[in-house]
C-alpha cells in the first residue's frame, strides 16, 4: 500500500498487483499499469495503460506539478506536460538503434538517458554524451535545462551547471565515486549515493570574547567553528549548536547554518536573561562525513551599571532643533551593551504623564521630543534593564522660552506660461530684526513639497530650487512658503495664488491665399510654428464680424462680404499651448459675376401660340429672374415666368427674349436668345354655325356661331338662298323675306381680329321656305 510520510494510508493496489515505484502523485504497478495517487483528476488518464503488449518499467513526475514521464518496455517513453484529463501525452521515440533506459521530470523538460550513454531532451535536443564506453546509471533534470547523470565508473556528468554547481565534495579521491545522483534546482546538486563508508573529521570550536572587560548577558557571543579532513581540506557541512543554560533549560540556536570547512555563530546570553555558566554543544554534520560534536562552555555576568548624563543648555526657546535642547544620554559603566531590547528610558514632567515619553533600545533622547509648550518644569527620566544591577535615574530643572514670530517673504511670480517656470524663488524670514535659521520649502496645492528645502543663510534667505514642471500643467494653484521654524522661532507659512498659463507657439504671420471674390475660394496659410501644433483652429471675419459656420481653412466667400475686407485668425491646438494670429484684410471683396448660357425659346412662332424660354444652368443660380421679349429690338412684354404668348402684334416680326439675373453680392448679367423666324398670323379655331328657328317668310332665324377660338373682335354674318347672298348682318338674328319662299338658306359667319387670318364659316343649309 501507499502511506504518507506522516503515516496515513493514502491507497493500495488493484487485487493482484503490487505497486514497484513511485514518483510525485503516481505509482507504478506490478502490471506496468500507472496509478493515480494525488486525489484529483489526473492528466492525461488515457495514457495511464502504456499499449497492448507493452508495459511501464520506471515512472518520474514532479512533486510540485502535474506533469509525468513514464519509461516503456520498448525502449520509448511517454511523457504529459497537460493540466486536464482528457489532455493527450506525447510518445517519444529513441534514435535509431538504441533504448531509452532512464527517465527524469524536470520543471522546464523531460530527459531520457538511452542505452549508448546521450542525454535527449523532449524537445530533441541532445544535453549531453557520456565518454565512449561509459552508460549512464542514474540522472536528474533540474532548472533551466540544467542537469547530472551518474555514469557507472563512478563518475558525474553535468551540463549547464556552473562550475561552482557542479563541484564535487572535498573528499580524498579514492573516495568521489558515485552510484546515483539526484537533484531539484541548479543552486547545488544533491549527491545521493556514494560508494565507501563516511569519512572522519576534525571539527574545532573557539569563542570570541571581549578580551577587556566581562562578559556580560547582553554581549553576544561568537563562535568560530571548523572542520577538516585528516590532510587538512575544509570539509563542507552544516553546524547546529545546542546550549544549557544555568537554570538548565536547553535551546537550539537558530542560526546555526552551512558553511565551507570555517563557520561562525552568534549567541547572546540576553535570549535566556541569565547570569552564570552555560554549555555549548556545537554539531558538525553533512555528507559523506561523519557526524562531530564538540563541547565548550562560557560564564555571563549581569548587565553593567548605566548612567543617564544629561548635556546641553537647561533653558532653550520653544520650537528649537535637538542640538540646542537639553538631551540625555544612557551608557554603561564598562562599555558592554545595554539590556536591549528590554530596556526601556521613561521621561515624566512635574509628575505628571501628560507630556510623558518613553523609549526602548535608544542611547540618546533630546527633550524637545516632549513638545512642552513655554514654561518652567521639573523632568525626571527613569531606566528599567535587566534590574536593580543597571538602574539608573535623573531629575532636573527646564526652562522653555516663547519662540519669536516670524514672517515668510518670497518672490515667487504671480503667474508664468507653461515652459517658462522660474528654476528658483527666493524666500526671506524675518523676526523681530533678527534672521531666523532653518528650513524653509514650497507647498503647492494639496500640500504636495514642490522642489528642493534649503537651510536659511545668515541673513535669514535661502534660495529654493523648483519642481518638475512637468506637475504643473496649466490651471491655477496655491503655493505656500512654509517654514518649519527652529531655534528659538516660530513656524510660519505664506499663501499664494500662481496661474499657470499655456505656453505660446512661435508662429509666422498668418496670409490668405485667394481672389477675394463673392463666390470664389480662400485658402488661409498658417505659416511656420514652433513647436509643430496637432491642429489649427480658424475663424473667418469680414470687416471684424464673424462669419458664421466659417471654421475651416477654405472659405467661399459669401455675398454678405461684398465691399468687405476678410481676415482670418488661425489658432495653433497642441496640449498645455496657446496661439493665435490674424491675416492681413484681403482687398475689398469684388461682387461675384455669373455664369450664364445663352437662352433658348422653343414653340411655335405664331400669334397667339405660346413660348417657353429655356435660361440653361446659371452659376450661381439667381436669386430673381426677368424675361424681357422683344419683336424687331423693340420691347413688346417683360415676365418674370417663361412662358409668352404671342400677341397680335408680333406679326410678322423676329422676336427675341434677354433673360436678366440678379442676387445679392452678384453683377447682374443678362443673356439674349437667338431670334425666332417671323411671326406667322394666328388662325382661329371656328365650329360650323348653327341656324335656329322656322323657316318661314316672315319668321326669324337665329345663328349659333359656337365657340370660336381666339374670340374675334368682329362678326360678319351672309344669308344665302341657294346660294345666292340675299343680305348681310353684323348679328345673328336674320328675318326670312319673302324672295327666299321656296329656296334653302345658309348663313356664313366670318371672323375678323388683328394678327388673325379672316375666318368665314357656312352652316348647313336649312329646308326649303315656306
Amino acid at each position: 500500500m501507499v502511506v504518507s510520510q506522516d503515516g496515513r494510508y493514502v491507497t493500495e493496489p488493484p487485487a493482484g498487483t503490487t505497486y514497484t515505484a513511485i514518483s510525485g502523485a503516481y505509482a507504478l504497478r506490478s502490471d506496468g499499469v500507472l496509478g493515480d495517487l494525488g486525489g484529483n483528476p489526473a492528466p492525461c488518464t488515457a495514457a495511464f495503460t502504456p499499449g497492448s503488449g507493452l508495459r511501464y518499467t520506471a515512472v518520474s513526475a514532479h512533486g510540485e506539478m502535474a506533469r509525468w514521464a513514464a519509461l516503456r518496455s520498448d525502449g520509448a517513453y511517454v511523457y504529459c506536460d497537460g493540466q486536464e484529463p482528457e489532455d493527450v501525452a506525447t510518445v517519444v521515440t529513441p534514435p535509431t538503434g538504441t533504448r531509452f533506459v532512464g527517465i527524469d521530470t524536470g520543471r522546464d523538460d523531460f530527459i531520457a538517458a538511452t542505452d549508448d550513454g546521450r542525454v535527449i531532451a523532449s524537445d530533441g535536443v541532445e544535453k549531453a554524451a557520456a565518454p565512449e564506453g561509459r552508460s549512464i546509471i542514474s540522472l536528474t533534470a533540474m532548472d533551466d535545462g540544467e542537469g547530472a547523470a551518474a555514469l557507472d565508473d563512478g563518475t558525474i556528468l553535468t551540463w549547464g551547471l556552473s562550475s561552482r554547481d557542479a563541484a564535487l565534495p572535498a573528499v580524498p579521491s579514492d573516495r568521489a565515486v558515485f552510484s546515483a545522483v539526484g537533484g531539484d534546482t541548479g543552486h547545488a546538486i544533491h549527491w545521493a549515493l556514494m560508494v565507501g563508508d563516511a569519512i572522519p573529521v576534525d571539527v574545532a570550536v573557539n569563542a570570541t570574547v571581549p578580551a577587556d572587560r566581562t562578559l556580560r548577558v547582553a554581549d553576544t557571543a561568537r563562535f568560530d567553528v571548523t572542520a577538516t579532513l585528516p590532510d587538512g581540506t575544509p570539509a563542507d557541512g552544516i553546524v547546529s549548536m545546542d546550549v544549557r543554560a544555568p537554570d538548565g533549560r536547553t535551546s537550539q540556536l537558530r542560526n546555526a547554518g552551512a558553511f565551507g570547512g570555517v563557520g561562525e555563530v552568534l549567541f547572546s546570553a540576553s535570549d535566556h536573561e541569565l547570569p552564570g555558566t552555560y554549555g555549548i554543544d556545537a554539531t558538525f554534520f553533512g555528507s559523506p562525513f561523519v557526524t562531530r560534536t564538540v563541547s565548550t562552555s562560557l560564564d555571563f555576568a549581569e548587565p553593567s551599571p548605566v548612567a543617564i548624563t544629561a548635556s546641553g543648555p537647561s533653558s532653550w526657546p520653544a520650537t528649537s532643533n535637538p542640538k540646542d535642547t537639553m538631551c540625555l544620554d544612557l551608557a554603561t559603566a564598562d562599555g558592554s551593551p545595554r539590556w536591549w531590547p528590554h530596556d526601556e528610558l521613561s521621561i515624566s514632567v512635574d509628575g505628571q504623564t501628560k507630556y510623558g515619553y518613553t523609549s526602548t533600545g535608544i542611547d540618546r533622547t533630546c527633550l524637545d521630543e516632549l513638545g512642552l509648550p513655554p514654561g518652567s518644569y521639573t523632568v525626571r527620566a527613569v531606566y528599567e534593564g535587566w534590574g536593580d544591577a543597571d538602574a539608573a535615574s535623573w531629575a532636573g530643572d527646564v526652562v522653555v522660552q516663547p519662540a519669536s514670530a516670524t514672517k515668510v517673504a518670497n518672490d515667487l511670480p504671480a503667474s508664468w506660461r507653461y515652459g517658462q517656470m522660474p528654476d528658483t524663488v527666493k524666500a526671506t524670514v524675518t523676526s523681530d530684526g533678527r534672521s531666523p535659521v532653518g528650513i524653509v520649502h514650497l507647498n503647492y496645492t494639496n500640500g504636495t513639497q514642490f522642489g528642493s528645502g534649503a537651510n536659511l543663510d545668515a541673513t535669514g534667505q535661502a534660495r529654493l530650487w523648483l519642481g518638475s514642471e512637468d506637475e504643473l500643467v496649466p490651471g491655477r494653484y496655491t503655493f505656500t512658503t512654509v517654514y518649519e521654524g527652529g531655534q528659538g522661532f516660530a513656524p510660519s507659512r505664506l499663501d499664494r495664488p500662481v496661474t499657470v498659463m499655456p505656453a505660446l507657439f512661435t508662429a509666422a504671420t498668418a496670409s490668405v491665399a485667394g481672389t477675394p471674390k463673392v463666390g470664389q475660394t480662400l485658402s488661409a496659410v498658417p505659416g511656420m510654428w514652433s513647436p509643430t501644433p496637432t491642429g489649427y483652429r480658424y475663424v473667418w471675419k469680414a470687416n471684424g464680424v464673424t462669419l458664421s459656420g466659417a471654421t475651416s481653412s477654405r472659405l467661399t466667400v459669401p455675398a454678405s462680404a461684398a465691399g468687405k475686407r476678410i481676415t482670418v485668425t488661425i489658432t495653433g491646438l497642441k496640449q498645455y499651448y496657446e496661439s493665435s494670429v490674424t491675416s492681413a484684410p484681403t482687398a475689398t471683396v469684388a461682387p461675384g459675376t455669373f455664369t450664364a448660357p445663352r437662352p433658348k425659346v422653343t414653340g411655335t412662332a405664331k400669334v397667339g401660340k405660346t413660348l417657353t424660354v429655356s435660361r440653361g444652368a446659371w452659376a450661381p443660380t439667381p436669386s430673381t429672374i426677368t424675361y424681357v421679349w422683344k419683336a424687331n429690338g423693340v420691347t413688346i412684354a417683360t415676365r418674370t415666368t417663361s412662358a409668352f404668348v404671342v400677341p397680335a402684334s408680333a406679326r410678322g416680326k423676329r422676336l427675341t427674349v434677354t433673360v436678366t439675373g440678379s442676387r445679392t453680392g452678384y453683377t447682374k448679367a443678362s443673356a439674349t436668345s437667338a431670334a425666332t423666324i417671323a411671326v406667322a398670323p394666328g388662325t382661329f379655331v371656328a365650329p360650323r354655325p348653327k341656324v335656329t328657328g322656322t323657316v318661314r317668310v316672315g319668321r326669324t332665324l337665329t345663328v349659333s356661331r359656337g365657340t370660336w377660338s381666339p374670340t374675334p373682335s368682329s362678326i360678319r354674318y351672309v344669308w344665302r338662298a341657294n346660294g345666292l347672298t340675299i343680305a348681310t348682318r353684323t348679328t345673328a338674328r336674320f328675318v326670312v323675306p319673302s324672295r327666299a319662299r321656296g329656296k334653302h338658306l345658309t348663313v356664313t359667319v366670318t371672323g375678323y381680329r388683328s394678327g388673325y387670318t379672316t375666318r368665314s364659316v357656312t352652316s348647313y343649309r336649312t329646308g326649303a321656305v315656306r
